[in-house]
């Protein structure tokens, strides 16, 4: 629902609110008066009368309670609506084009285009050719276990630094975000061949297949170097820092993983 529906919403039910608001009131009152005028009302109206007032009032009140809460609930979800309506069109409004240039790649986003891209030339491969679509799947799947294999790496290696309380290898974590910012731009380089490529064109699907494939495999090579790196940190932690040659291993991997950003892509 678009914000200016709930912004009409929110106003109606507000509405509504008041006047619950003042049918309790007034209920309420009505509860107080007739039981301030108890004595009054027995003595002049008879006890019969009065229980049957009291009743009356009481219902009275409990209908009025029940019609402020439900609007009361009505408001809340209106406004709360709103509220979400809102803070997603400024996160859209802030967000930048999935395959920006400049800047750092927001990996979620990445996987997301690579999966709707993926389906859509899966789809229409298979329409005209079964086989090439089984072996575009199994390429494009190939790319997407990279992508979750470094979300793995990620987690392992924060959870062994903080069950160790290692703060003093926090740059690690740094490493492993170039490592994934590298997959992240491959990825993209991926989407822009099948942007501009089309699936009925033999040519065009075996530059895509070619291109998924290569992009697996060069983040495939740069992650085994990343396991090594998370083996290398783990085996620093467990001497409890005593070897010097165990840090020396750990920068040992940071340039090798540095290394290898810099010379691989996919082209």
């Amino acid at each position: 629902m678009k914000k200016e529906s709930l912004q009409g919403n929110l106003k109606k039910n507000i509405s509504k609110l008041t006047v619950g608001a003042v049918i309790f009131v007034i209920t309420l009152i009505l509860k107080l008066l007739v039981s301030a005028g108890r004595d009054t009302l027995i003595v002049y109206a008879g006890i019969r009368l009065f229980s049957t007032v009291s009743m009356l009032t009481t219902l009275l009140i409990i209908l009025g309670t029940a019609v402020f809460l439900i609007f009361l609930v009505m408001t809340c979800i209106s406004y709360f609506s709103l509220k979400k309506e809102e803070a997603i069109e400024e996160a859209d409004s802030n967000k930048g084009p999935v395959l920006k240039v400049k800047g750092s790649l927001d990996p979620v986003q990445i996987r997301n285009s690579l999966m709707t891209e993926g389906d859509k030339w899966i789809f229409a491969v298979s329409q005209i050719n079964q086989g090439e679509a089984s072996e575009l799947s199994a390429a494009i799947a190939g790319v997407k276990e990279t992508m979750a294999l470094m979300d793995d790496y990620q987690l392992r290696l924060k959870n062994l630094l903080d069950s160790n309380g290692a703060d003093a290898l926090r740059d690690t974590e740094e490493i492993l975000d170039k490592v994934e910012q590298h997959i992240c731009r491959n990825v993209r380089k991926l989407l822009n061949i099948m942007t501009v490529s089309t699936p009925n064109n033999q040519n065009d699907m075996d530059v895509v297949e070619l291109a998924a494939k290569n992009c697996a495999q060069d983040n495939n090579s740069l992650l085994q170097t990343t396991k090594e790196f998370i083996v290398s940190v783990t085996e620093f932690l467990n001497s409890q820092g005593d070897s010097g040659s165990g840090i020396s291993e750990v920068e040992v991997y940071k340039k090798a993983l540095t290394s290898q950003m810099e010379e691989g892509g996919i082209y």
